[in-house]
């Protein structure tokens, strides 16, 4: 009898324990695929109309629910956060940058693994959002980050072994991405809305 009581009075207290919410802000956000830019190195800017703007919403979903979480893995007593969406749909990626006030939310991601870098700046009385992806997954990236990791000699800025590859790295080390995506439209709080 005291071995079912103490199984029962476990669960309940793990269950208490791991119904912690992480969620720090949820968003429902709709971008218009008539305002979708696409910027390609060496090109420039991609008029709308060659652009397979079907193709660009299924991937990068132009109608989404971004949410941005307390990364369960942090230490040291600095919240880390984690963003997910239709994009970094699992687990969520690493955010850079992370800023919330009364009027905007400002967020960057780390490089994920398919060097790709998503920014977003909303503003939270009107929910205008711009939404930008960032894509460097070129042999040009590979081989340049490689090679200063490489280097002992050479300290990559925005980076060590610890931290993720930040756009400011990529940026101070003149790296340009193959292809931009810009996205226009607005990001409300809450779901379904």
């Amino acid at each position: 009898m005291k071995k079912y009581f103490l199984v029962i009075f476990c669960l309940f207290f793990l269950s208490k324990a791991e119904s912690k919410s992480t969620n720090v802000l949820m968003l429902s956000c709709e971008y218009d695929p008539n305002l979708i830019k696409k910027e390609q190195r060496n090109i420039g800017i991609i008029e709308n109309q060659k652009l397979n703007l079907k193709e660009i919403c299924r991937s990068f979903g132009c109608t989404d629910t971004v949410e941005i979480n307390t990364d369960k893995t942090s230490s040291l007593g600095k919240d880390k956060y984690r963003l997910r969406n239709s994009w970094f749909n699992h687990q969520g990626i690493l955010l850079e940058n992370f800023k919330l006030t009364k009027q905007s939310v400002s967020i960057d991601t780390f490089v994920s693994q398919a060097y790709f870098v998503e920014t977003y700046s909303i503003n939270r009385i009107s929910g205008k959002t711009q939404r930008t992806f960032y894509r460097f997954d070129n042999s040009e990236v590979f081989y340049k980050i490689q090679e200063l990791e490489n280097d002992l000699n050479n300290e990559i800025p925005h980076f060590n072994k610890k931290n993720k590859l930040s756009l400011k790295t990529l940026e101070s080390l003149s790296l340009k991405p193959l292809e931009t995506f810009f996205f226009d439209g607005i990001c409300l709080e809450g779901t379904g809305v």
